[in-house]
């Protein structure tokens, strides 16, 4: 399949006609842009990555039953997809708040929205994507009620497919853009790019951020949090999984009978310990195990107990996790 003729050039990508009038091919650029393109860079082998992130979100939703337009990956910085009439408008699925979201309404940063927001704006540069209601959607009819209801139907499919996807993987996703296009039956399906450039990737433990953020915030290490999202992505699950040690503690209820308790309490007396009221004896268990993340760790050390080590009738229990 060879390029013919560019069709349009974008911030961070460039559109080929091919030979097969349904088909285009994408060349990603190692351009970065943030603030509707008022901050500018270029960094080699960004483009690399934005494609190859892509292409593997987009294989996945695919095997996942979603309609997307992509056909193929050519090579590290093209791919192969089908040509759609671009319905003028993003949809914003939000599971976190952050970003503009924040500045709007005034909220703190970091609240889990539950269940996710899903917004609509205006593909309009000049006017700055603007967020649009679906009455502003309807009345000016920048999408049928059908294509709306599609897109939103789609666009949560996706969340849940990728938060999942990527939970276990150890990143938490914040927030996503989509974009859609239909073909000459009037099909919807995903296209553009999901990426590092049109998501937003949080790594479940230390919160760092995976995303174009680190070049909007001047984080630093961009290219490095790109490359972060592509390894976790492109390895075994199994090969990217962290290990953790949990310091479990034991012991019997208050009211509960510890005769082990009562016996050594006795024995501290009569060696002169008056000062010492009570004793309790439990049992001390180190644990090690691997986990993608955290809070995943965290969830199976509470299952063992609550399934295997600690008798809720009599016994409580705490632990210390970390990383090892």
């Amino acid at each position: 399949m060879n390029k013919i003729k560019l069709i349009y050039e974008g911030k961070a990508k460039k559109v080929y006609e091919t030979d097969d009038p349904t088909l285009a091919i994408f060349e990603y650029k190692d351009s970065l842009t943030a603030f509707n393109a008022q901050k500018k860079d270029t960094m080699q082998g960004k483009g690399r990555l934005t494609n190859l992130i892509s292409a593997t979100f987009l294989k996945l939703l695919q095997d996942k039953g979603i309609p997307t337009h992509f056909v193929k990956l050519l090579d590290d910085n093209h791919q192969l997809v089908k040509r759609l009439k671009i319905i003028p408008l993003e949809v914003v699925v939000r599971n976190t708040s952050t970003g503009s979201l924040c500045k709007r309404l005034g909220v703190e940063e970091g609240l889990d929205l539950v269940p996710p927001l899903v917004e609509f704006y205006l593909k309009n540069d000049e006017l700055g994507d603007p967020l649009v209601t679906e009455d502003h959607i309807r009345a000016f009819c920048f999408a049928s009620k059908p294509q709306v209801e599609k897109m939103k139907e789609l666009s949560l499919k996706v969340n849940d497919i990728l938060s999942k996807y990527l939970y276990e993987r150890g990143i938490k996703l914040v927030d996503f853009k989509l974009e859609f296009g239909t073909d000459e039956e009037g099909n919807i399906y995903v296209a553009d790019e999901i990426s590092p450039d049109t998501c937003r990737f949080w790594d479940l433990s230390s919160k760092e951020r995976l995303d174009k953020d680190r070049f909007r915030k001047d984080l630093g290490n961009v290219l490095e949090a790109y490359e972060e999202i592509w390894h976790r992505i492109s390895q075994p699950k199994a090969a990217i999984q962290k290990r953790y040690e949990a310091k479990l503690f034991i012991y019997l209820k208050e009211g509960v009978l510890d005769t082990q308790g009562k016996t050594v309490l006795s024995s501290l007396h009569s060696l002169n310990y008056p000062e010492v009221q009570d004793v309790r004896v439990g049992k001390y268990l180190k644990i090690t195990l691997n986990s993608p993340s955290h809070q995943e760790a965290e969830f199976k050390v509470k299952k063992m107990c609550e399934d295997l080590l600690v008798n809720d009738l009599i016994e409580e229990y705490a632990f210390e996790l970390e990383e090892i």
